[in-house]
């Protein structure tokens, strides 16, 4: 068992959220997710923190 967060690609996290890879990019520029990047500086995701952002979305939390 590995202890290696999960880590999603800026196109899965736009089709979780149903939006524009755009806004996901946006999103991680405002902090309002967390990510990191891969040696070639794509952007990665970790799961619980698109967990985190889907439950305030389904609960209407806003910024």
């Amino acid at each position: 068992m590995t202890n290696e967060p999960e880590l999603l690609t800026t196109s899965e996290v736009a089709r979780i959220f149903k939006v524009a890879r755009s806004t996901v990019a946006g999103w991680a520029a405002r902090g309002l997710i967390e990510y990191t990047r891969t040696p070639t500086g794509r952007l990665r995701f970790y799961r619980r923190s698109v967990d985190r952002l889907l439950q305030q979305e389904r609960r209407g939390i806003h910024d």
